[in-house]
């Protein structure tokens, strides 16, 4: 177990250097100009960060599902973006897609 001392004190730390990183780009932002090249490569950020959180978590999970091999993330990973695409709802994709680890995984 973590001493708890520790714990909030390396809280407070990367609170505070969370906020200083955010308040000095705020700060910079009106005195430092961006091209709009350095626009446009930003833009690409959010669909980059997605496919990092999500390909852990379906990749290197060892599933307990023997019929289909401890594969169970990645077969409803591909159903779920089938969802998505035909339904255009997140919130429909995001809840077929735990109901259906839930289901497979308790079967």
């Amino acid at each position: 177990m973590i001493n708890p001392e520790y714990f909030w004190r390396l809280i407070i730390l990367l609170g505070i250097g969370t906020f200083t990183i955010r308040f000095s780009i705020i700060a910079l932002s009106s005195k430092v100009k961006i091209s709009d090249r350095v626009k446009e490569i930003f833009s690409f950020i959010p669909a980059a960060v997605l496919p990092a959180l999500i390909a852990p978590l379906v990749f290197y999970h060892k599933g307990s599902v023997e019929l289909i091999f401890g594969k169970e993330r990645f077969i409803i990973l591909v159903l779920a973006t089938i969802v998505c695409y035909y339904s255009r709802s997140m919130m429909l994709t995001i809840v077929f897609g735990l109901f259906a680890l839930f289901g497979i995984t308790n079967i």
